[in-house]
Formats: structure tokens, sequence, C-alpha cells
């Protein structure tokens, strides 16, 4: 006759291979979902498409605006007209593509309290396809990582101050070609006749 510790060594063993193969059978394993980084969100995606003009004004009246002409080069014509630096002015667009989000606020707060009833600045913007934008800057965060910003009238965000600050810019430093230093030449002095006594 078999002892009962017998049994329960042999209960054990067949728990104990039983265990085994249920991990070893890859069936059996759990799959682990691992998140993908999503990279950040821009306030500007590529559906907008590509940029036709910009305008940007703020609560005092100043305003600089730019525009591609017929043959797609950039063109400035607020506050003065001229010729734009397709360099200087190609970084302004990528720089509006670059508005980097970094967080939206829901629910939304007071206008007022964010600087959005009479917003700072305003940015409008139009795409080659006919698609338009409007940007909304309010008042920096409190720790001054970015602006309070309201999109097309709905939606606020916060969006990095960086960001803003560089497109900002175009108001004080339009991006016109830099002027030529003109060429000094020296011309000698004229001679003196001397009086003979």
């Amino acid at each position: 006759m078999v002892k009962r510790s017998t049994w329960i060594l042999l209960a054990i063993l067949a728990l104990a291979v039983g265990a085994y193969f249920l991990i070893k059978n890859p069936a059996s394993k759990s799959k682990t979902i691992t998140p993908t980084p999503t990279g950040g969100s821009y306030l500007i995606t590529q559906a907008f498409g590509v940029l036709q003009s910009l305008h940007i004004s703020d609560n005092k009246g100043n305003n600089f605006q730019m525009q591609r002409d017929m043959s797609k080069a950039w063109v400035i014509t607020a506050p003065t007209s001229g010729a734009a630096d397709q360099g200087l002015a190609g970084a302004a667009e990528t720089q509006i593509g670059a508005l980097s989000i970094l967080s939206t606020l829901n629910p939304s707060p007071d206008l007022t309290s964010v600087g959005l009833a009479v917003p700072l600045y305003t940015v409008e913007l139009s795409s080659v396809s006919g698609k338009s934008a409007k940007i909304e800057i309010g008042n920096l965060t409190p720790t001054s990582s970015g602006y309070y910003v309201r999109f097309n009238g709905g939606k606020i965000y916060v969006i990095e101050k960086s960001g803003i600050d560089a497109v900002l810019n175009l108001l004080t430093s339009p991006p016109f070609p830099a002027t030529a230093t003109p060429e000094i030449t020296s011309t000698p002095p004229p001679e003196v006749a001397t009086p003979t006594p």
C-alpha cells in the first residue's frame, strides 16, 4: 500500500511539471503591450498644408505681414512693403509648424484670467489650399514655460514659450534682406597752394 505522504509528493510533482510546461509554452504567455512614443503635439499640423500668408498683430496696433507672390517667393507687405530674405522667411514658416503644445486646458479657464479676453497678440495664417487659422495669444503661464493660446476661437492650450517668442519676434525684426554696407573710398585732401613772398 502506498503511503499518504507519497501521494502528496506525487501531487506536488505533477503540479510542478504542469507549471513548468505552462511557463515554457509561448502560447500561454500573456503579451505585454509597450506604449509607442508619439512625440510632441503641434498646434499647426501637416494637414494645414503649405503656408501662403502670415499676419501678426498686437493689441497696440503693430502689424507684420508676409505672403507668397506669384513666383512663390516670400514678400513682406507690412509694416512696409519689400522683398523678404527667403532663408529667414522660410525659418519663420518652419517655426509656425513647430509650435509645441505643452497642455490642453479642459475645462477652459475664464478668458480674462489668462489674457485672452483681449489677446495680447493675434496670428492669422492662410494656406496655399485655402485653409485658414487664427491663433490668439494671451498671458504667460505662472511658470513662464508657455503662453495661453486660443486656437480658432475654440480650445485653449499652453504653447511652448520659445516657439511663440520666435514667431512674435517678426513684429520687431521683419525678415528683410540685409543691406549692403557701402564701400568707403578715401580721397586725398586737395593741395593747398603756398603763397610766395
